[in-house]
């Protein structure tokens, strides 16, 4: 399909973005990368009166690392700079192995970390085509009153299917929001909602400008296993995201378990943390480890794959990460 008619900008500072999201809101939409956005806009799941591009503000695609502070990384960096960067492979290797998984290497140069953090939920009963939506009653995430994948369900349970996001999780990162106001930095955690009609806590005055990560342990290592029916271009239907810090004799000290595509948000699955901390990681506590993951994981028959078999495979990917993570 053709794309909407709208009104385009692409402001040249980060003052000039803010000018035009506080007069426009929510009639205005953000294009960073693209590959979402104008899928959307073809599909016309989304039609909004203004589109405005980053990609003309200087400096909000940088990959810095200090000792100190940790790694910055600005909301405009590829998905491909991510796994070329020699920083982020040499002390994020998750980073780099999540930004590996996403699409193809034309979706990966085009991409954004910020992009696809701020990536809306989906649904088999959404995602669909235009002449496929117009001849049902709308859905809750269409501004409707009922939901196809939970008959009776009083909200949206589109499914979040982010990669990067629960990798990020997982290492504890924080993401800086810009306003004319001001700015916040707050842990990536929080930036989620949780629900299918309104991923995220962005304001319709609010950029995500930069990704902040703590600086990397020596004795830690992580590790990213995905679920899709195809090699490529898919995204996870289902996804786990493991930081493990052990010392030598592999008693762990710290644990961090985080699942993507099984809920509207990336899933911490503190039991399977708790599971593992101060013990020594072998097969048995892995196990352990993977049953309460599976305690934690119910998608939802509202993907391309049965619902149960998705959840089945949450145990087997989180136990690929947790010896993945330990061959490190």
């Amino acid at each position: 399909m053709r794309l909407p008619m709208f009104d385009y900008f692409k402001p040249s500072t980060v003052e000039e973005a803010y000018s035009l999201l506080t007069e426009y809101g929510e009639e205005a939409k953000i294009l960073s990368g693209g590959t979402a956005l104008l899928v959307y806009l073809q599909q016309r799941l989304c039609t909004p009166k203004y589109v405005m591009s980053l990609k003309g503000i200087p400096g909000l695609d940088h990959i810095s690392y200090d000792r100190q502070e940790g790694l910055r990384i600005g909301a405009l960096a590829t998905i491909d700079s991510l796994s070329a960067s020699s920083i982020i492979k040499g002390k994020y290797p998750i980073l780099c192995q999540a930004a590996e998984d996403i699409g193809v290497p034309a979706v990966r140069q085009m991409g954004t970390i910020g992009g696809n953090l701020c990536l809306d939920t989906r649904c088999i009963y959404y995602n669909q085509s235009y002449s496929w939506r117009q001849v049902r009653p709308p859905c809750f995430k269409r501004g409707g009153n009922l939901c196809y994948a939970v008959k009776g369900g009083d909200r949206c349970f589109a499914v979040y299917q982010g990669d990067l996001a629960a990798a990020l999780i997982a290492l504890e990162t924080k993401v800086k929001l810009v306003k004319t106001s001001g700015e916040k930095v707050i842990p990536l955690s929080e930036f989620f909602t949780g629900r299918g009609e309104n991923p995220n806590v962005l304001k319709p005055d609010e950029l995500l400008t930069e990704i902040q990560l703590p600086c990397a342990s020596e004795s830690s290592a992580g590790a990213y296993q995905k679920l899709r029916i195809r090699g490529a271009i898919d995204f996870p239907l289902a996804g786990v995201a493991v930081v493990l810090d052990v010392d030598e004799g592999k008693v762990c000290r710290k644990a961090r378990i985080v699942l993507s595509a099984v809920a509207s948000a990336p899933l911490e699955v503190t039991g399977a943390e708790k599971v593992l901390k101060g013990k020594r990681v072998e097969e048995g506590l892995i196990e352990e480890a993977a049953e309460e993951a599976l305690k934690k994981a119910h998608p939802l028959d509202n993907l391309s794959i049965d619902a149960g078999y998705r959840r089945g495979m949450v145990r087997v990917l989180l136990k690929r990460a947790v010896k993945q993570a330990l061959g490190q």
